[in-house]
């Protein structure tokens, strides 16, 4: 592992900030520490949905070494993260068995959860996928506040800005979260995984709990 770690340089990373593009060969990968760095799928109208979210237990550009990338690394949540020369990847993965079923693992549970989400969407209402994405966020940041607006999160699912804006005032009745300007807190972490659909529980080591009254938020 050593022959990885000395090629890695800290460096921060901004909101809004573009790693690379999709169709572009990227230069880096990144190991994010607390930054959170999103999957975008451009659209032809100018949309942009987040396809799969990116944070500690994760690797950004694994997936298109030395091809062109099939999506856009923006990074969603500023913070820190590793980045590695892909050339010194390549050279690194060579002599590095450990890696190697280190990445396999990573990329399994990361198919397992990309069509666990694919199902999320044509099946669970609003509330469910804005929870499982919650909880996700929290997971890859291990901090209660998540920065972002209603309109992000509407672009982020898909979802019209005033159907994000209705689920979200439903949760905070129940007192889940606790909203602020361009700031959702969470305050019942335990309400929320009890009440979550159970695609969010797809590669989780625990196990759903007992549920609780559920949100119709459709």
């Amino acid at each position: 592992m050593q022959l990885l770690t000395n090629q890695m340089t800290l460096v921060s990373l901004r909101k809004g900030e573009t790693l690379f593009h999709a169709g572009e060969v990227p230069r880096y990968v990144y190991f994010p520490v607390n930054a959170i760095v999103s999957m975008c799928i451009d659209m032809e109208d100018g949309a942009s949905i987040e396809a799969y979210m990116l944070g500690n237990a994760c690797k950004v550009g694994m997936g298109t070494v030395g091809q062109p990338s099939f999506y856009r690394a923006c990074v969603r949540n500023s913070g820190l993260a590793y980045r590695m020369p892909v050339q010194a990847l390549l050279h690194a993965r060579a002599h590095c068995p450990t890696y190697v079923q280190r990445v396999f693992a990573v990329t399994n549970r990361m198919l397992m959860q990309l069509s666990q989400t694919i199902v999320c969407s044509k099946r669970h209402t609003i509330a469910q996928q804005l929870m499982r994405w919650m909880l996700i966020t929290l997971d890859r940041t291990l901090d209660t506040h998540i920065e972002i607006t209603h309109q992000e999160l509407g672009e982020i699912l898909g979802f019209r800005r005033e159907a994000i804006t209705l689920a979200l005032g439903k949760m905070t009745s129940q007192g889940f979260i606790q909203i602020q300007r361009g700031e959702v807190e969470v305050l019942d972490r335990s309400a929320l995984e009890a009440s979550v659909c159970e695609c969010y529980w797809t590669g989780q080591q625990r196990q759903k709990p007992t549920p609780v009254a559920c949100v119709d938020c459709a």
